[in-house]
């Protein structure tokens, strides 16, 4: 019998807005179709306040947090976070974990950042047994994880929460492969994707007796839409970012090397280093940025996300990039000289606004 045809649908990532814009355009992409709204957790606001206060103003979008580390919560709390979550959505809830990055793990939330790979299969195993037991005593001893007769007295509305499980580089992919219901990726280019993800997830799949294409496979990308002749200008100050993200995942640069950039990363890191932005993304070609964003009029990002499409993305992810935008990742992430970077507020209201408007579901 031939495989059902997955559903189309795209989602779209809500960060740095205020607590009324989130919900504003929450409604908006509820309304629009959306498949989902995705709430990430850094520095602005923690993932579940947000998420709940959406999941109550909205009727039928999912409501992800995009993600939550792992590092900072202990599996039996999380279970009670996503559960509350769940019943408040009537059973629209999404759990996007991640290790986070090792710098701000390290230096704001102040835990050695140990044995990624296991913690992040110990903490997923843990959580879905303690879910999928409510109101009895549950048990699981790991390695890392002891966890003795807690009970979750709370019944979530779906029985069984879909996990995502944020992967940049090859381990943790084959992680998810393993124990995800999802892998969440992040400016993978499509070359990445088919050369790289794809495998490494079926590898993971196989491992564990399981079928990849019962994996949803989400990424997410800058995305930008401007019928601006310099739309590519707006959105490279954010692809340098990406350049030297290294204290993240060194898989960033390993996509744009084998992309054929290696001579324009290293003078891109060079410049960034220096705290030269503009010095900066004279060395980032139009192509360079067009292959690891969504950026474009609404026609081409439309086209490019059917691209993603037709590769093995199950769920496209737009992240609303304002124009000439860079900030820090993480701690030590960017020279001490560009301070928190340059986010033009209303230039991200803006393209919010477009992106739910432009693309299609």
């Amino acid at each position: 019998m031939a495989q059902a045809r997955r559903p189309r649908k795209v989602g779209i990532f809500l960060e740095s807005l205020s607590l009324q814009d989130t919900f504003r355009y929450a409604r908006l992409a509820d309304r629009r179709g959306f498949h989902s709204i995705w709430l990430p957790e850094i520095t602005w606001s923690d993932a579940f306040s947000l998420a709940t206060a959406a999941a109550m103003s909205t009727k039928r979008v999912k409501i992800a947090t995009g993600v939550v580390g792992i590092f900072g919560r202990s599996p039996a709390l999380m279970a009670m976070s996503i559960a509350g979550l769940d019943e408040l959505s009537n059973g629209r809830a999404i759990l996007g974990l991640g290790t986070q990055a090792k710098p701000y793990v390290e230096l704001w939330h102040s835990v050695k950042f140990e044995k990624p790979l296991l913690r992040m299969k110990e903490y997923v195993t843990a959580l879905r047994k303690i879910l999928m037991n409510p109101f009895n005593l549950t048990y699981f001893k790991g390695e890392i994880f002891d966890i003795r007769g807690f009970v979750l007295t709370a019944k979530p509305k779906n029985p069984h929460i879909p996990i995502y499980v944020a992967a940049i580089g090859p381990h943790m992919q084959r992680v998810a492969g393993e124990v995800g219901d999802g892998v969440l990726g992040y400016l993978y280019s499509l070359r990445y994707l088919k050369e790289h993800l794809i495998p490494n997830l079926r590898e993971g799949a196989e491992k564990a007796g399981r079928d990849v294409k019962d994996i949803e496979i989400a990424v997410g990308l800058p995305a930008l839409i401007s019928d601006s002749d310099d739309r590519f200008e707006m959105i490279k100050p954010l692809v340098a970012v990406f350049t030297i993200a290294t204290g993240s995942s060194p898989s960033y640069q390993t996509i744009l090397n084998e992309l054929g950039y290696a001579d324009n990363v290293k003078k891109v890191q060079q410049k960034m280093r220096e705290g030269d932005v503009k010095g900066a993304v004279k060395y980032v070609p139009d192509e360079m940025a067009r292959e690891v964003t969504l950026c474009g009029t609404a026609r081409e990002v439309n086209d490019r996300i059917e691209e993603y499409r037709k590769a093995g993305v199950t769920l496209p992810l737009l992240n609303p990039t304002p124009p000439y935008a860079y900030y820090p990742l993480f701690p030590t992430h960017l020279p001490d000289s560009l301070g928190a970077g340059s986010v033009d507020y209303e230039g991200l209201r803006k393209q919010v606004r477009t992106i739910i408007e432009s693309v299609r579901n």
